[in-house]
Protein backbone atom coordinates (compact mmCIF):
# COMPACT_ATOMS: atom_id res chain seq x y z
CA UNK A 1 0.00 0.00 0.00
CA UNK A 2 1.32 3.75 -0.88
CA UNK A 3 1.07 6.25 1.97
CA UNK A 4 0.08 8.95 -0.51
CA UNK A 5 -2.93 10.74 -0.27
CA UNK A 6 -6.19 10.19 -1.94
CA UNK A 7 -8.83 12.58 -3.58
CA UNK A 8 -11.66 12.81 -1.23
CA UNK A 9 -15.04 13.64 -2.50
CA UNK A 10 -16.29 16.14 -4.70
CA UNK A 11 -18.18 18.93 -2.44
CA UNK A 12 -21.93 19.20 -3.32
CA UNK A 13 -23.04 23.03 -3.90
CA UNK A 14 -24.41 23.52 -0.41
CA UNK A 15 -20.71 22.73 1.22
CA UNK A 16 -19.34 24.82 -1.11
CA UNK A 17 -21.44 27.85 -0.49
CA UNK A 18 -20.76 27.25 2.92
CA UNK A 19 -16.97 27.38 2.53
CA UNK A 20 -17.10 30.79 1.10
CA UNK A 21 -19.75 32.43 3.80
CA UNK A 22 -16.91 30.73 6.35
CA UNK A 23 -14.36 31.84 4.56
CA UNK A 24 -15.49 35.47 4.50
CA UNK A 25 -16.66 35.19 7.69
CA UNK A 26 -12.98 34.54 8.97
CA UNK A 27 -11.47 37.68 6.81
CA UNK A 28 -13.75 40.37 8.38
CA UNK A 29 -13.99 38.36 12.10
CA UNK A 30 -11.45 40.78 13.50
CA UNK A 31 -12.60 43.74 11.64
CA UNK A 32 -16.26 43.34 13.44
CA UNK A 33 -14.92 42.35 17.12
CA UNK A 34 -12.79 45.92 16.67
CA UNK A 35 -16.14 47.41 15.80
CA UNK A 36 -18.04 46.64 18.47
CA UNK A 37 -15.12 46.90 20.97
CA UNK A 38 -14.98 50.70 20.21
CA UNK A 39 -18.43 51.31 19.60
CA UNK A 40 -18.40 49.76 23.59
CA UNK A 41 -15.59 52.05 24.73
CA UNK A 42 -17.19 55.07 23.75
CA UNK A 43 -20.14 54.32 24.71
CA UNK A 44 -19.18 53.06 28.57
CA UNK A 45 -16.60 56.65 28.54
CA UNK A 46 -19.65 59.04 27.82
CA UNK A 47 -21.97 57.04 30.04
CA UNK A 48 -19.33 57.36 33.01
CA UNK A 49 -17.87 60.98 32.08
CA UNK A 50 -21.68 62.09 32.13
CA UNK A 51 -22.31 60.65 35.16
CA UNK A 52 -19.14 62.18 37.03
CA UNK A 53 -18.58 65.61 35.29
CA UNK A 54 -22.25 66.33 35.16
CA UNK A 55 -22.07 65.58 39.23
CA UNK A 56 -25.34 62.65 38.95
CA UNK A 57 -23.26 60.69 41.49
CA UNK A 58 -21.73 63.22 44.04
CA UNK A 59 -21.37 62.60 47.91
CA UNK A 60 -19.66 64.88 50.35
CA UNK A 61 -16.89 66.63 48.68
CA UNK A 62 -14.24 66.14 52.20
CA UNK A 63 -14.53 62.69 53.46
CA UNK A 64 -12.48 64.29 56.67
CA UNK A 65 -16.08 64.82 57.58
CA UNK A 66 -17.27 61.17 57.83
CA UNK A 67 -16.23 59.62 61.00
CA UNK A 68 -13.13 57.85 61.07
CA UNK A 69 -13.87 54.44 60.58
CA UNK A 70 -16.22 55.65 57.50
CA UNK A 71 -13.45 57.82 56.15
CA UNK A 72 -10.92 54.85 55.56
CA UNK A 73 -14.06 52.93 54.20
CA UNK A 74 -14.80 55.64 51.42
CA UNK A 75 -10.99 55.78 50.31
CA UNK A 76 -10.58 52.34 49.81
CA UNK A 77 -13.83 52.30 47.55
CA UNK A 78 -12.95 55.24 45.77
CA UNK A 79 -9.01 53.73 45.42
CA UNK A 80 -10.88 50.76 44.23
CA UNK A 81 -12.69 51.88 41.50
CA UNK A 82 -9.97 53.60 40.35
CA UNK A 83 -7.80 50.04 39.63
CA UNK A 84 -10.95 48.42 38.65
CA UNK A 85 -11.68 51.19 36.20
CA UNK A 86 -7.95 51.68 34.76
CA UNK A 87 -7.82 48.10 34.39
CA UNK A 88 -11.10 47.94 32.39
CA UNK A 89 -10.21 50.70 30.44
CA UNK A 90 -6.64 48.80 29.06
CA UNK A 91 -8.75 45.37 28.19
CA UNK A 92 -10.96 47.88 26.48
CA UNK A 93 -8.08 49.40 24.83
CA UNK A 94 -6.36 46.45 24.34
CA UNK A 95 -9.61 44.67 22.33
CA UNK A 96 -10.22 47.94 20.32
CA UNK A 97 -6.82 48.64 18.68
CA UNK A 98 -4.86 45.11 19.63
CA UNK A 99 -1.42 44.87 21.02
CA UNK A 100 0.85 47.91 20.46
CA UNK A 101 3.76 46.01 18.41
CA UNK A 102 4.72 45.26 14.76
CA UNK A 103 6.33 42.16 13.68
CA UNK A 104 8.30 41.22 10.36
CA UNK A 105 7.49 38.46 7.90
CA UNK A 106 10.31 36.82 6.22
CA UNK A 107 10.35 34.09 3.64
CA UNK A 108 11.07 31.41 6.88
CA UNK A 109 7.80 32.91 8.44
CA UNK A 110 6.11 31.97 5.23
CA UNK A 111 7.75 28.22 5.27
CA UNK A 112 7.32 27.32 8.89
CA UNK A 113 4.84 30.06 10.50
CA UNK A 114 1.41 30.03 10.98
CA UNK A 115 -0.92 31.57 8.37
CA UNK A 116 -1.46 34.57 8.49
CA UNK A 117 -5.52 33.67 8.87
CA UNK A 118 -4.87 31.82 11.32
CA UNK A 119 -2.88 34.08 13.60
CA UNK A 120 -5.71 37.30 12.73
CA UNK A 121 -8.44 34.24 14.36
CA UNK A 122 -6.50 33.85 17.16
CA UNK A 123 -6.40 37.94 17.55
CA UNK A 124 -10.20 38.33 16.97
CA UNK A 125 -10.82 35.49 19.74
CA UNK A 126 -8.49 37.50 22.56
CA UNK A 127 -9.92 40.73 21.27
CA UNK A 128 -13.51 39.30 22.16
CA UNK A 129 -11.96 37.85 25.65
CA UNK A 130 -10.59 41.27 26.29
CA UNK A 131 -13.85 43.31 25.63
CA UNK A 132 -15.83 40.96 27.56
CA UNK A 133 -13.14 41.33 30.65
CA UNK A 134 -13.37 45.11 30.07
CA UNK A 135 -17.10 45.43 30.27
CA UNK A 136 -17.12 43.48 33.59
CA UNK A 137 -14.30 45.42 35.09
CA UNK A 138 -16.45 48.66 34.39
CA UNK A 139 -19.46 47.50 35.31
CA UNK A 140 -17.60 46.77 38.40
CA UNK A 141 -15.78 50.35 38.44
CA UNK A 142 -19.35 51.83 38.61
CA UNK A 143 -20.53 49.28 41.43
CA UNK A 144 -17.62 50.80 43.71
CA UNK A 145 -17.90 54.43 42.79
CA UNK A 146 -21.34 54.24 43.45
CA UNK A 147 -20.95 52.67 46.86
CA UNK A 148 -18.23 55.05 47.79
CA UNK A 149 -20.74 58.05 46.93
CA UNK A 150 -23.41 56.30 49.28
CA UNK A 151 -20.98 55.90 52.13
CA UNK A 152 -20.55 59.33 51.54
CA UNK A 153 -23.96 60.28 52.07
CA UNK A 154 -25.19 57.97 54.39
CA UNK A 155 -22.24 57.22 56.49
CA UNK A 156 -22.04 59.03 60.19
CA UNK A 157 -20.22 62.45 60.82
CA UNK A 158 -17.13 62.90 62.91
CA UNK A 159 -18.25 64.42 66.18
CA UNK A 160 -18.13 68.20 66.39
CA UNK A 161 -15.15 69.73 68.59
CA UNK A 162 -16.54 70.44 72.14
CA UNK A 163 -15.86 72.02 75.38
CA UNK A 164 -14.50 70.63 78.41
CA UNK A 165 -15.59 72.51 81.41
CA UNK A 166 -14.93 71.71 85.10
CA UNK A 167 -16.37 73.06 87.89
CA UNK A 168 -15.10 71.19 91.19
CA UNK A 169 -15.57 67.44 90.94
CA UNK A 170 -18.29 68.26 88.26
CA UNK A 171 -17.28 68.21 84.31
CA UNK A 172 -19.41 68.92 81.31
CA UNK A 173 -18.44 68.45 78.05
CA UNK A 174 -20.64 69.07 74.91
CA UNK A 175 -20.61 71.41 71.71
CA UNK A 176 -20.92 74.86 71.57
CA UNK A 177 -24.09 76.31 70.95
CA UNK A 178 -23.99 79.66 71.70
CA UNK A 179 -21.75 82.37 74.08
CA UNK A 180 -22.01 85.40 75.65
CA UNK A 181 -20.15 87.35 78.57
CA UNK A 182 -19.16 85.26 81.13
CA UNK A 183 -21.55 82.18 80.22
CA UNK A 184 -21.66 79.30 77.41
CA UNK A 185 -24.27 77.03 76.45
CA UNK A 186 -23.34 73.90 75.27
CA UNK A 187 -25.54 70.53 73.94
CA UNK A 188 -24.59 67.44 75.89
CA UNK A 189 -26.09 64.08 75.00
CA UNK A 190 -28.84 66.71 73.32
CA UNK A 191 -29.42 68.58 76.09
CA UNK A 192 -28.67 72.72 76.06
CA UNK A 193 -26.88 73.60 79.23
CA UNK A 194 -26.06 76.86 80.25
CA UNK A 195 -22.21 76.75 81.87
CA UNK A 196 -21.32 80.22 83.82
CA UNK A 197 -18.12 80.27 82.94
CA UNK A 198 -16.91 82.78 86.13
CA UNK A 199 -17.70 79.74 88.18
CA UNK A 200 -15.46 77.24 86.08
CA UNK A 201 -12.55 75.69 87.57
CA UNK A 202 -11.16 75.14 83.81
CA UNK A 203 -12.16 75.53 80.01
CA UNK A 204 -10.21 73.22 77.79
CA UNK A 205 -11.48 72.67 74.00
CA UNK A 206 -11.31 68.83 72.88
CA UNK A 207 -10.96 67.54 69.54
CA UNK A 208 -14.59 65.49 70.70
CA UNK A 209 -16.07 64.87 73.53
CA UNK A 210 -15.68 61.18 75.52
CA UNK A 211 -18.60 58.95 75.39
CA UNK A 212 -20.59 58.47 78.49
CA UNK A 213 -19.26 56.07 81.06
CA UNK A 214 -20.79 52.28 81.11
CA UNK A 215 -23.43 51.69 83.71
CA UNK A 216 -22.19 49.78 85.92
CA UNK A 217 -23.45 45.83 86.87
CA UNK A 218 -23.94 43.96 89.83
Amino acid sequence: MSGGLLPGPTPSAAQLRRARSVRRALERELDRVREVAVAWRNGLGAILAGLVGFSLIKGRSDVGQLAPGWSTAAGLLLLAALCVGGAGALCLLRAAHGRPYARWLSEADDASGRPLEVQDHDEALASARFLHTGLVLTCLCTTLLVSAVGVTWYAPAKSPPGLMVRQGATSLCGEVVSARRGTVVLKVDGVTTTVNLSQADSVTPVASCPGPAPAATG
